[in-house]
């Protein structure tokens, strides 16, 4: 059987139809793992030595924290509820780090590894409170990287 032009014009578009399925797949189930955000939606945009909220105050309640790391390098988002000063959380004994174990911080959660870029989404029940929102690698939070959050 002679390869025709016409056919190999079809068996490109059929490879390249394909193509496009192997990678719509994969993304769409990546997809369906990220939690649906319920609640009040909250913005937390982190950048360098920076953790930027759309707002201080939310109500209580379910609370979705939509992350997007904006780099210049990996970050996280450590959620604690103190009644401390934000910049007065204690550090552990490499004086690098924030001590989520020590009285008065109460460790909730946390999203690790945020990539360049990368969005996360973290939900949590809040009751009203105080609450300090950080990143805890090494420095960082010494650099600023931490904000204050009041639930009503």
């Amino acid at each position: 059987m002679a390869w025709t032009r016409a056919r190999r014009r079809w068996a490109w578009v059929l490879a390249l139809g394909l193509a496009a399925v192997a990678i719509a797949v994969p993304l769409t189930v990546a997809r369906r793992d990220e939690p649906t955000p319920r609640g009040t939606l909250h913005n937390v945009l982190l950048k360098d030595f920076e953790v930027r909220q759309e707002a201080t105050v939310v109500p209580a309640g379910t609370v979705s924290f939509l992350i997007r790391n904006q780099g210049p390098t990996t970050h996280e988002v450590i959620v604690v509820r103190t009644d401390l000063a934000p910049d007065k959380l204690p550090l552990q004994s490499d004086g690098l780090t924030v001590d989520e174990e020590e009285r008065g911080v109460k460790f909730l959660e946390e999203v690790e590894g945020l990539d360049i870029d990368d969005r996360e989404t973290l939900i949590l029940d809040l009751a009203p409170g105080h609450y300090v929102l950080y990143c805890n690698l090494e420095g960082h939070y010494l650099g600023g990287m931490y904000e204050a959050l009041t639930v009503r």
